[in-house]
């Protein structure tokens, strides 16, 4: 197996967005690296040069070129004090859709001209930078940073980068909440679980065994092997309106393995998971029949499948509102404050405005449930809630949350539903695909803390 070098204080940003890369594969898990202990934490003191992490992984400082080798890395950003000289290893991020290298020694701009998604740069003061005239054929947000890059030393290197001083003095959280969700809410439906309720073979559920047409092929991933049944919604049964149907049953199948099924390439290949819709349901078909196909059911390895209970479900008409994640949050929180507060933000965002504490109380409040969901529950439509960031960009054909299926703790304090750390997961369909019921090109995604 090939020896990779990673410095520690990456290791450690890496192990606190997606847990300790175990394996080459868990690489593949980093989506985003936002957040970087500080250098003097005692645990980075304790990861020497040459010592291995894992017989694939060894401990050098000063190699950060492993950031190249995140398959699916969209969100990076350097820490203050952050010193490299070579960013060359930015040219296989491709996938990248932001970046801050803000209070860093970054210098070339033309190793920005590489990240074909790239959509958001916050770089250093210009008189640091080289091949500036680039930046102007960029598809980028570009911002400067307003601080000068010091010369970076290991003193300065531990020190956090400045704050904007948040607002000062009294923040209606209440009220700033309920403005928020009014000025954003959307027509959308709950999917809440009916407690202690065995669901039959064609009922709404999660998890369980599914229906299945006997005259087609029963779902299988790339591999062969048949998927599980993550989800199936009866239009029959339910009372829902427009672009959904009034008859058929929506499934959403994933594969059994190590990622549910998803390839965290933001393709809508659904090699490993499929989405299908039947629009007649044969009552004929029995259990033992669906069964007979190889259809597993629930699954009792936590590693291979997000499921433990299958759980009946229904569909409850809803108001969805936008959370910090959503794409609209930052102008509608603005407004908000403008309205609320009188106050004026000009172009601060939210986790500026407001102090650590109150940011906190306030976006918690968008993800509390009352049915054991840990991050806002089951969704068809409206806004989806992520533990990161959206995959997708904001002019992404896949505008729609088709569904979302949130961790779920269950009654005796375990889980019922468990994606990776406490997580979530949503499919998205282009508002058109959907009113025409083609299922085809459905985009998966799943996070965790």
């Amino acid at each position: 197996m090939e020896m990779k070098k990673i410095d520690p204080w990456l290791l450690k940003a890496i192990e606190d967005a997606v847990g300790f890369p175990d394996k080459p594969y868990d690489l593949t898990k980093v989506k985003a690296i936002t957040k970087w202990r500080n250098k003097c934490d005692p645990q980075l003191q304790l990861w020497r040069g040459g010592m291995l992490a894992r017989d694939w992984l060894e401990i050098e400082a000063g190699a950060f070129d492993i950031l190249g080798e995140l398959p699916n890395l969209h969100t990076l950003i350097f820490p203050w004090g952050f010193s490299h000289q070579d960013f060359a290893f930015l040219k296989n991020c491709v996938k990248l859709k932001k970046l801050d290298v803000g209070q860093t020694d970054f210098r070339d701009c033309s190793l920005l001209t590489l990240l074909p998604n790239l959509r958001y740069v916050r770089l250093p003061q210009k008189k640091q930078l080289v091949n500036t005239d680039l930046l102007d054929g960029l598809n980028t947000k570009v911002e400067f940073s307003p601080y000068l890059a010091e010369e970076h030393n290991p003193v300065q290197a531990a020190q956090p980068a400045p704050k904007r001083k948040p607002y000062q003095g009294d923040v209606p959280l209440e009220a700033l909440l309920e403005d928020i969700k009014a000025r954003t809410k959307v027509p959308a439906y709950r999917l809440r679980v009916k407690g202690g309720e065995k669901p039959g073979l064609t009922d709404s559920k999660i998890g369980g065994l599914p229906y299945w047409d006997l005259s087609l092929p029963y779902p299988a991933d790339e591999k062969g092997q048949p998927m599980q049944l993550l989800a199936q919604i009866n239009f029959g049964a339910e009372d829902m309106d427009k672009p959904f149907p009034k008859a058929g049953l929506l499934q959403f199948f994933i594969g059994l393995d190590e990622m549910f099924g998803c390839n965290f390439a933001y393709a809508p290949d659904q090699k490993n998971y499929r989405v299908v819709y039947h629009p007649e349901i044969d009552k004929s078909v029995t259990p033992e029949q669906v069964s007979a196909l190889g259809a597993p059911g629930l699954v009792d390895d936590y590693r291979t499948s997000p499921l433990e209970e299958e759980l009946a479900i229904y569909a409850q008409r809803a108001d969805s509102s936008a959370n910090d994640r959503s794409f609209v949050f930052e102008e509608a929180f603005r407004e908000t404050v403008k309205k609320v507060m009188g106050v004026d933000m000009g172009e601060q965002k939210s986790y500026e405005f407001l102090d650590e504490d109150a940011y906190d109380e306030l976006f918690e409040s968008f993800l509390e449930t009352d049915d054991g969901c840990m991050n806002g529950g089951h969704w068809m439509l409206g806004y989806p809630s992520f533990t990161q960031e959206d995959p997708r960009s904001e002019d992404s054909p896949f505008d729609t949350l088709l569904l979302q299926i949130d961790s779920m703790r269950n009654e005796e304090n375990g889980y019922s539903i468990l994606w990776g750390d406490c997580g979530v997961a949503n499919f998205f369909i282009s508002r058109t695909d959907l009113e025409k019921l083609d299922f085809s090109r459905v985009l998966y995604n799943w996070d965790c803390c």
